[in-house]
């Protein structure tokens, strides 16, 4: 095969341009622990947090050594969260790109003894006073910290750029490519496995062009470095994107999120207008870009769609979307999540067997879809709740009505419950929330139930034993606001504002009144509308809960009474108009259902 390429070969300090599309890069490019080093960081990329900032910023920075515990384990920290240092002030070097200095080496910058050896150094950036009472950070896209390699002294190799992964292109791009190493007598590139270029040092730069490439689809860059007695190498990839395919919903999807057609189909839509490519990426393609995972466009443009074939019956499959070859998010229409961090706190009793999380496959929260799965056999079918004014409620937050936190338990204490003389009961939040230690108000996933109190069957069975006893089972529903880290946040985020972007679906930029928490639902907008009834009949067909409690239901509303809470609490068309449309979008499909 032929390729047209551009080659240039350059020295490893013209590097400093190219390293500077990263979150952060570094100067030299390995450092070990006896190395002063120059780290810069591009505000403008991961969190974007301090994008568009102006004033200084500080470092929060520790390493990670062979004494950590795991990468959350900084050790060696500079300074405590807030306090501005000389030695911790970054340089401002253009308009989003900073430098810190870390000399005069990086062992004796953080202080570490010579016996522990330094694996990573890590970064969290901070604006240097509070602004508008929050911190300005800069953190990975999915909020994490920054972490940065240190290399031992020996052959290494690293492909600089393209710096994004999976690097997503059109037909006709021109793809930079640049390669550093250090103690290397030769570089050789790849690509798919045929070498394009070699040079004796220990920088390669060139330009591949798309246009010369046959077709669409992933195509693979490899870099060897080799000295007389040792070889090192790194891998990178971009993929050429076909033309959009634009087709109508399948006449089976009735709803966005997972459809399963059979026991070993199912179709994923996404709502998400003027986004211009997204992909799904997961267990079912082992995390990879292909053909087949570029989803469909529907002829509204508002809407991505993919069939998922070949799927094991009862298998559960992580997945996330990949929009715009530079955000990953979790289904905002899924039914169960998993998270890295939180999952690790569950223990087996509450959610037996639960799935592993993908580690080294994702970032941040993922979805799950499993075929086939077992239907919940209901014991109690004829079950009337009583009417709302004959209602005696004991409202629960499960995770401090018991030391097991966990529906199982609070079954087995139903006797105590039923003592009280209640005929219904109040269940705090239950979908999935930021975190597992808290009341449940920092939603994130509106459909999702939180395995921090078990399996979607021990729910079914705690209700349907209650409705064997004569009470009702009533959700506290959290539809005001959504926190951070819900994909439908993410989707549309304004990072140089540090708000919800003006042309989301789903949120008002600045929220509409004084008591909102996390970001401030538009409940006039359509796509709000459809998402919280989708939402509430979810919660109604599968789980037969009885009723509603609406959190902070005077939030429901368009009309602006920022800092003036007595107009809030006043008569308001819009209010009685959004309440009144979402009750009967509910009752057409549970007629029997009050809304309380």
């Amino acid at each position: 095969m032929k390729h047209l390429f551009t080659l240039l070969l350059c020295l490893l300090g013209s590097y400093n341009a190219l390293q500077a599309q990263a979150l952060i890069s570094a100067n030299p490019t390995f450092p070990t622990d006896l190395d002063q080093t120059i780290i810069t960081f591009n505000a403008a990329l991961g969190s974007g947090g301090l994008a568009d900032y102006v004033g200084d910023v500080y470092a929060h920075t520790g390493v990670i050594t062979s004494l950590s515990t795991s990468d959350s384990d900084w050790r060696y920290v500079k300074t405590n969260w807030g306090q501005n240092t000389p030695e911790t002030k970054l340089t401002q070097t253009g308009s989003d790109t900073y430098q810190l200095t870390i000399s005069p080496s990086i062992r004796t910058y953080y202080g570490v003894p010579a016996s522990e050896e330094i694996l990573k150094m890590a970064f969290v950036f901070r604006s240097a006073t509070q602004v508008g009472g929050v911190w300005l950070e800069g953190k990975t896209e999915t909020g994490g910290d920054i972490f940065y390699e240190v290399y031992e002294a020996t052959l290494n190799v690293s492909i600089l750029t393209p710096s994004v992964q999976p690097l997503i292109v059109e037909s006709g791009a021109a793809i930079d490519v640049a390669v550093a190493a250090s103690l290397a007598d030769q570089i050789t590139l790849y690509l798919n496995g045929e070498a394009i270029q070699s040079v004796t040092s220990n920088s390669l730069t060139t330009t591949i062009y798309t246009e010369t490439l046959p077709e669409a689809g992933t195509y693979w860059l490899k870099a060897i470095a080799q000295n007389a007695t040792t070889t090192a190498a790194d891998s990178s990839s971009f993929f050429i994107r076909p033309p959009l395919v634009v087709a109508d919903l399948p006449a089976q999807v009735q709803t966005d999120g997972i459809t399963y057609i059979d026991d070993n189909t199912a179709v994923l839509s996404l709502y998400a207008p003027e986004k211009q490519h997204v992909f799904v990426l997961g267990d079912f393609n082992q995390w990879q870009l292909d053909l087949e995972s570029y989803m469909n466009q529907t002829p509204d443009g508002k809407r991505w769609w993919v069939w998922l074939d070949n799927l094991v019956p009862q298998q559960e499959y992580a997945y996330q979307y990949l929009v715009d070859g530079d955000l990953r998010i979790a289904d905002p229409y899924c039914h169960k999540i998993l998270d890295a961090w939180n999952d690790s706190y569950i223990d087996d009793e509450t959610y037996p067997d639960l799935k592993p999380y993908p580690a080294g496959q994702a970032p941040g929260i993922v979805s799950v879809l499993q075929t086939a799965q077992p239907n919940y056999a209901w014991q109690n079918n004829d079950f009337v709740a009583p009417a709302p004014r004959d209602m005696v409620i004991y409202e629960l937050l499960l995770r401090d009505f018991i030391g097991a936190h966990n529906f199982n338990t609070l079954r087995d204490t139903l006797d105590y419950l039923q003592r009280l003389g209640i005929n219904t009961l109040q269940l705090m939040p239950l979908t999935e929330f930021e975190g597992n230690i808290s009341w449940g108000y920092n939603i994130s996933f509106g459909m999702a139930l939180d395995k921090y109190y078990g399996t979607p069957d021990a729910l079914k069975a705690l209700i349907d034993e209650c409705h064997g006893r004569g009470i009702a089972v009533v959700l506290d529903a959290v539809f005001n606001h959504h926190f951070g880290e819900s994909p439908l946040v993410r989707l549309y985020w304004d990072a140089a504002l540090n708000q919800p972007a003006a042309n989301s679906p789903w949120f008002n930029a600045v929220a509409k009144h004084d008591f909102n928490v996390g970001y401030d639902f538009n409940h006039e907008s359509p796509a709000t509308r459809q998402y919280v009834t989708d939402a509430l009949r979810y919660w109604l067909s599968e789980y037969r809960f009885d009723g509603f409690r609406f959190d902070l239901s005077k939030g429901f509303t368009q009309n602006n009474t920022l800092g003036n809470i007595d107009a809030w609490g006043q008569y308001d068309a819009s209010r009685i108009a959004i309440w009144r449309a979402l009750r009967d979008s509910v009752w057409t499909t549970h007629p029997t259902q009050d809304l309380f």
